[in-house]
């Protein structure tokens, strides 16, 4: 019995030391966590970094938060729509818009925690610079995605014009996207943006006068594609020129004309010109004049006027037959024939024409009218001595 006395005297004096030593500890370490919280680091206590820190964590977590709603969102539309353009934008959108949550939620948190003014003046330089990174980002990727949406309607469906001009376009406007953003970044920055423009407007004046034809032909180039007079295998005149069209570029159009020449004008020529886009045409119009010798009597002309009619009004590619006695020339009496050829190929017109003449010539050695030729009749006199 006394040793299991003496056993528990000893125990609870082994407890009894250990909370005391226990409770010594705790004190301490409330003592030097206290003291290191009330440190300061740059006349700020220790707390408000930690502070910050978590409030940078709960940035990330409500960005990421922000996305999956995000995505569940578009989802949605893109089931509805049945669109594929929902997942493109969904790619473009992500990591851009939770950057700039985060970038917001953590200025909001810089201007309420007070920190120093170095750490402030650092940080405002990085949340200007980032949304308006993020920004040109995403309009940026926005402007790809709408000109590969809607190139073909911009180029009428002419692939190879759009391969050519889409990087064109894109590179153009990303890099004024590119420099408006970065003077917008300067200007909130406090820099000397006035001057800068100023210097970059001189430059730009010193440019332009240098390189004045090659934007006159950009534009040129720009003209043809927005007002389309013209595409790639159109059959077209252009002032003493006319042949197929084989290329528009930013600089120039070539054209190979009917003699497999291969002719560059610049666009600057091109839109001051006129063109005559003939493979748009609806039908082609022929003249011809058929000459009669001065025996033909009046009602013979007639008769040869009813018969042409009759003639051109019985081929399936003709219309609008005009036909009408009108000159008496030198050596003949001609009638004028004006037609429209249905097919606008040049060849079917030919081979139209051809049969038409064949025609011609059957019905009037049949009805016995002759065709004039250049004559000339000379009258001798014989004076008396």
């Amino acid at each position: 019995m006394k040793k299991w006395l003496i056993g528990l005297m000893m125990l609870t004096a082994a407890v009894t030391t250990w909370a005391g030593e226990t409770n010594v500890v705790t004190q301490t370490w409330d003592v030097t966590v206290l003291t290191i919280v009330r440190r300061t680091v740059f006349g700020r206590p220790v707390w408000l970094y930690v502070a910050m820190a978590a409030w940078i964590c709960l940035s990330v977590l409500v960005a990421h938060l922000a996305d999956i709603l995000m995505t569940r969102w578009m989802k949605r539309l893109h089931d509805k729509t049945k669109s594929s353009i929902m997942e493109r934008l969904l790619e473009k959108l992500h990591r851009p818009v939770k950057l700039m949550i985060v970038l917001l939620m953590v200025h909001a948190g810089v201007q309420s925690f007070g920190l120093p003014r170095l750490i402030y003046k650092g940080w405002c330089f990085l949340f200007i610079t980032g949304m308006v990174g993020a920004v040109v980002y995403v309009l940026m990727q926005l402007l790809d995605l709408f000109l590969e949406q809607s190139k073909e309607q911009l180029f009428a469906g002419d692939k190879r014009l759009a391969g050519m001009m889409v990087p064109v376009i894109s590179r153009t406007l990303k890099v004024f996207i590119g420099i408006t953003g970065a003077l917008m970044a300067a200007q909130y920055l406090g820099l000397p943006v006035t001057s800068v423009v100023a210097g970059l407007g001189v430059g730009g004046i010193a440019v332009a006068l240098a390189a004045q034809n090659t934007l006159a032909n950009i534009f040129g180039a720009i003209s043809i594609l927005v007002d389309r007079p013209f595409r790639v295998g159109d059959f077209v005149k252009i002032q003493e020129f006319d042949g197929v069209v084989e290329e528009i570029g930013l600089r120039s159009t070539r054209i190979r004309t009917l003699n497999e020449h291969l002719v560059t004008l610049p666009n600057k020529t091109v839109v001051d010109a006129g063109i005559v886009n003939l493979s748009r045409r609806t039908a082609i119009r022929r003249t011809m004049t058929i000459g009669l010798t001065y025996d033909t009597s009046a009602e013979r002309m007639q008769e040869a006027a009813v018969m042409l009619k009759e003639i051109f009004a019985a081929h399936p590619l003709t219309r609008d037959v005009w036909v009408s006695w009108r000159d008496y020339s030198a050596s003949s009496l001609d009638i004028f024939i004006v037609y429209w050829c249905r097919s606008t190929a040049e060849k079917e017109s030919l081979v139209a024409l051809e049969e038409i003449n064949l025609e011609i010539k059957r019905r009037f050695d049949k009805a016995g009218l002759q065709f004039a030729y250049p004559t000339q009749t000379i009258y001798l006199r014989q004076e008396n001595a």
